[in-house]
């Protein structure tokens, strides 16, 4: 659990939240569109993921439990977020993916 202050989630998703890769880690897309619609397994991810609604981002953001209930990896941080600054993330990842 890290506290979300002096670490930018851009510092692995990049500055438009697309991802990529980080040593031999692939770092996700967060953009709201890719978020929203469900995942096939592939040569970059191992295994499905259903899609992403606000309630399933919360948790995947605070407790590292993906859309489809399974642990994130454990490169992404589990954030202590207050809940006003846990809806304005969401709002900016709405925003990030429409740019």
């Amino acid at each position: 659990m890290l506290p979300a202050k002096g670490v930018a989630c851009a510092n692995c998703h990049g500055p438009d939240g697309k991802g990529g890769r980080e040593g031999n880690a692939v770092i996700a897309d967060i953009t709201y569109g890719t978020l929203t619609k469900s995942l096939a397994a592939s040569q970059l991810w191992d295994r499905e993921r259903a899609a992403y609604t606000d309630v399933l981002l919360a948790r995947a953001i605070t407790q590292g439990i993906d859309a489809s209930g399974q642990q994130l990896n454990g490169v992404m941080p589990r954030w202590v977020l207050p809940q006003s600054d846990l809806q304005d993330l969401l709002k900016y990842l709405k925003r990030l993916g429409s740019k």
